[in-house]
């Protein structure tokens, strides 16, 4: 058994190498991913510094690093280069991180995970945690997607239409509010979406594609260039929002959207597609993979409950 402590930027060599490492096992899953990323110096540069988090250390050997960061929502993050190594080492870390971060008030600790690791993953898992997003990708060629046939156009906008995309991509919210998702949003979160969407567009630089039945607007999809993660090839695309109208599914809509999306990516030069999606939409866990895209990372969620104010 190792000895816990703080990571300190003397430990950020070792740390990149582990993770270098590890990257070069996904990357034998799919050639999408970024290849410097097998280079320690790289993931080094990509690592904060110094670190926030804790080291498991024997005999002067890296057994496991868990570097985090709190997002906005006030969740424990250890992002895709945040946790790597041994699985009974980060367990080990996760017992001691787990204290610091309930003490600091944030009750919702993430993990995101290669999907390679799977002995972490399973750890995980045991630690009782939940897989809650997949990560994607799938290469686009020289021509992007195909062409299907179909009655569904697809026009690209700006944002002269922001009350259709904030209708359309308020679809997709309240799908994953039900069943089996149960993803509740507040009513400020429902307020903020039109200027969610126009920073995407502005800030981001967004595209947006509009899909139209018989003129009626059924469907829509952002995507931005660039990538969410530093693995990811920098010459990827990436699709941040997807929604069909419940009133046109079986209509190809998704399929013609993303495929029109692809095309447009591979123009500009983008040679990978990027999608995410909860892994409790039972629609997007289907689609997805039909589409092509190959999950390479997963999101692991755990909620510590409240203490029970009764009894």
């Amino acid at each position: 058994m190792g000895v816990i402590r703080a990571a300190s930027p003397n430990d950020l060599d070792a740390i990149a190498t582990m993770i270098a490492r590890r990257h070069a096992r996904v990357q034998g899953a799919t050639r999408e991913l970024s290849p410097a990323f097998t280079d320690p110096a790289v993931v080094r540069a990509a690592l904060a510094d110094p670190p926030q988090g804790w080291v498991d250390v024997r005999d002067g050997e890296l057994l496991a690093s868990l570097l985090w960061e709190e997002s906005d929502d006030g969740r424990a993050i250890a992002g895709i280069i945040g946790a790597a190594g041994s699985p009974e080492a980060m367990a080990r870390l996760y017992a001691v991180a787990g204290d610091e971060w309930m003490a600091r008030g944030l009750a919702t600790h993430v993990f995101v995970v290669p999907s390679v690791d799977r002995p972490l993953a399973d750890r995980l898992v045991d630690l009782s945690f939940g897989r809650e997003e997949a990560y994607a990708v799938r290469p686009l060629g020289d021509r992007g997607g195909p062409r299907l046939l179909t009655d569904i156009e697809v026009d690209r906008v700006g944002l002269e239409h922001l009350e259709t995309v904030t209708r359309l991509g308020d679809l997709l919210a309240r799908h994953h509010e039900g069943s089996p998702v149960f993803d509740r949003h507040s009513n400020a979160f429902y307020s903020g979406l039109p200027e969610e969407y126009r920073r995407s567009v502005v800030d981001e630089d967004a595209r947006v594609l509009i899909a139209r039945d018989r003129g009626e607007s059924v469907g829509l999809l952002l995507w931005r260039p660039g990538a969410p993660f530093p693995l990811y090839d920098e010459r990827s695309a990436e699709m941040i929002l997807l929604a069909v109208h419940p009133d046109a599914r079986g209509k190809q809509v998704g399929r013609t959207l993303v495929s029109t999306a692809m095309r447009d990516m591979s123009s500009f030069g983008h040679t990978a597609a990027i999608a995410d999606w909860r892994t409790t939409n039972l629609e997007a866990s289907r689609f997805w993979p039909a589409q092509g895209f190959l999950t390479i990372a997963n999101r692991y969620v755990r909620t510590v409950p409240e203490r029970p104010t009764a009894g």
